[in-house]
């Protein structure tokens, strides 16, 4: 499957709302009620918000186009304060699952952190995630905390913690 690997561009933002939202109603939707999955999506990730995140200078943002079509998003931080490098979204529409698309927005994403001299990777992932859960294990995550994350009026637990840059290959 040809592919490429990119980082986003202000065109993108709508595309990437799809991406989105059709993942999201894939992953979550057993667990978390649709309102709140809407409630959450139209505070957090209108074309406003996509927009201050394109233009914040700690974020950056990857997608993946297949047959010019863009297929997966990835969203990073880099904290200064906390010395951290950040997955904070990683989404790829549920028909290109299991192609390796995730595995190489993760390895994009350790080489930007070694750019920055940061040889790990920090991911917050729900617990009732499982299949995404025991795909980051598979790379080698570990989780350091557990701590509530609120989607709407829904609330769940969400792992926090880190894969080692050399782990991902």
């Amino acid at each position: 499957m040809a592919h490429t690997v990119r980082r986003w561009t202000l065109d993108d933002l709508s595309t990437v709302q799809d991406v989105l939202w059709k993942t999201w109603l894939d992953s979550y939707s057993h667990f978390i009620p649709e309102d709140d999955l809407r409630a959450y999506f139209a505070e957090h990730y209108d074309l406003d918000s996509l927009r201050s995140l394109f233009h914040n200078p700690m974020a950056d943002g990857f997608v993946i186009e297949v047959e010019r079509k863009v297929v997966a998003f990835m969203r990073t931080a880099r904290d200064p304060e906390e010395n951290r490098y950040y997955v904070s979204s990683l989404y790829v529409l549920p028909e290109f699952q299991s192609k390796g698309l995730g595995k190489l927005l993760m390895k994009r994403a350790a080489e930007e952190a070694k750019a920055f001299r940061l040889d790990r990777l920090w991911v917050g992932v729900m617990v009732q995630n499982q299949h995404t859960v025991d795909w980051y294990k598979s790379m080698g995550y570990q989780v350091v905390r557990t701590e509530p994350f609120s989607m709407g009026k829904s609330t769940v637990d969400h792992h926090i913690g880190f894969i080692i840059n050399e782990s991902i290959h």
